[in-house]
């Protein structure tokens, strides 16, 4: 510690902190330069926040110990013994308050020389972080989403047979980019973490320029574009005078044309225009990686290994992903059927990439094996106990469509069960706290239809107020008309009418 007074420590610039009422949300940027922890949500103490304040000013440690030491009313000793446990910590760390841990990731306090040559010193005020009664426990937010998504279209450049999207819905009016530029505004003022923005495709929306640079102007950008468009120089350049510098995911499922003629139902020039906007995308500068979903049509070991083949003549791909394909609540479900493959196809073409093409490759490839382990009808406890992906919907994530119908999650899209809000006149703090979403938020065991297993389930409230249930495999797996059926992983789940394992 002694070494350390003369020098200047600051909060990392990766972390953000967001008063949420009752509770202040640490987060992280979406990919920023400075090390820290990738991805990190956690609730900390209203006066931990405080502490942290104090290392957003051009102080020395030392001067920060006295002050702080004054602002607290305690010792310097005491306060360096606090200090301690933030200072460059290379892992997570965690505090016990009332017998909750609270836990923080690593590196919060970084030497100023270490936070990067666009560091400024913001200084926060404490009065920031007050908060009334304490609320360390609940996963929903009170203060607004955390995460914002705009889907800008719903009209695409290709057809999948597999694509979860609601392509189908006719959209009239889409909601304005003046609406969005305001939205946007909203959500830099509420601190989100980012605004993602899908499709369909992103680049058949004709002012994603106009939207994207916002984005980018108020440190929200999305960190990824996903995308099948063939890129085209003229693309590319309107792409870079946007500011965007995050990761371009290319949706590539095989290198052959017939291949993509049948799954992506396109045109035989379809794989001719999409190499050479990739070779484009190669040499742009634009960090890159490909997504490649496998079903029936691609589930070959020729047909990726030609895929992986061409992949390789790239210079700056950063990764290869690979997926199987997952159930879609906008196909047929004998024609999901015939669309996935089986496990046992499964396993034989993982275990393939696995053996011969991974040590091959001078890339990162990341396969979704979680089709291995899958656990429908097994867990007991309620949604808390459920493996896999915290659900957002509800807690931290709000959903805009094309016309500016809110929903709660990308995939129910226009349900009419789950659409809380409308943002061509509401604004997003009227969506989230919306007389629909607290009756779902509220959900009660009486409007439960008799049908479902959870209209008579002892954990009812404890598995419903924690809200980790899929709502939209809950759709896929029983259909529409019964969204209140439990988690397909759940003990007491019916038998899926539509099975959405391998």
């Amino acid at each position: 510690m002694v070494q350390r007074k003369n020098h200047i420590y600051v909060l990392n610039p990766c972390y953000v902190l967001r008063n949420d009422v009752y509770r202040i949300i640490l987060f992280s940027r979406i990919r920023h330069g400075v090390d820290c922890s990738k991805d990190w949500q956690s609730f900390i103490h209203p006066l931990q926040a405080i502490l942290l304040s104090f290392f957003t000013y051009n102080r020395t440690l030392q001067e920060n110990i006295e002050a702080l030491a004054n602002f607290f009313h305690r010792d310097v000793t005491y306060m360096e013994r606090l200090l301690d446990l933030y200072l460059e910590n290379e892992s997570p760390v965690y505090t016990v308050w009332n017998g909750q841990k609270i836990v923080f990731p690593k590196k919060i306090l970084i030497r100023k020389e270490d936070a990067g040559n666009d560091f400024q010193f913001i200084q926060l005020k404490p009065d920031n972080f007050v908060c009334g009664k304490l609320d360390l426990f609940s996963r929903r937010l009170y203060s607004g989403p955390l995460l914002l998504t705009f889907m800008l279209t719903n009209q695409c450049v290709t057809h999948c047979k597999y694509c979860y999207a609601d392509t189908k819905t006719k959209v009239r009016h889409l909601l304005p980019a003046s609406r969005i530029l305001a939205l946007i505004q909203e959500a830099a003022d509420l601190q989100v973490q980012q605004v993602a923005l899908i499709g369909g495709e992103v680049f058949l929306r004709p002012d994603w320029e106009v939207i994207l640079k916002e984005l980018v102007r108020r440190d929200i950008a999305p960190g990824y574009l996903s995308t099948k468009i063939p890129f085209t120089a003229e693309l590319l350049e309107r792409l870079r005078k946007t500011g965007y510098s995050h990761i371009i995911q290319v949706s590539l499922d095989a290198v052959s044309s017939s291949v993509l003629q049948e799954s992506l139902r396109v045109s035989d020039t379809y794989w001719q225009n999409m190499e050479h906007g990739l070779r484009l995308l190669d040499q742009s500068g634009f960090d890159y990686q490909v997504s490649t979903v496998v079903s029936t049509y691609n589930c070959n070991c020729h047909v990726l290994t030609d895929l992986f083949r061409f992949l390789l003549t790239l210079e700056n791909l950063s990764d290869w992903r690979i997926v199987p394909v997952s159930n879609s609540l906008h196909v047929a479900p004998g024609e999901m059927k015939k669309i996935k493959p089986s496990y046992e196809e499964l396993i034989g073409l993982f275990d393939y990439i696995q053996e011969f093409i991974i040590p091959a490759s001078p890339f990162t490839i990341l396969l979704n094996e979680s089709f291995r382990q899958q656990k429908f009808h097994q867990t007991d406890g309620g949604s808390r106990y459920f493996e896999g992906s915290s659900c957002s919907a509800l807690n931290t994530h709000l959903f805009i469509l094309p016309d500016g119908q809110a929903t709660i999650c990308e995939q129910l899209y226009w349900h009419p069960s789950f659409i809380i809000g409308d943002a061509t006149i509401d604004y997003l703090k009227e969506i989230w706290n919306s007389p629909r979403s607290i009756r779902l938020v509220n959900l009660s065991q009486k409007e439960i239809q008799k049908t479902s297993t959870c209209k008579n389930c002892t954990l009812f409230n404890s598995c419903f107020q924690y809200r980790n249930r899929c709502w939209s495999d809950i759709v896929k797996a029983y259909g529409k008309k019964y969204w209140d059926f439990p988690d397909p992983r759940c003990l007491i789940s019916p038998k899926m009418i539509n099975n959405l394992g391998y």
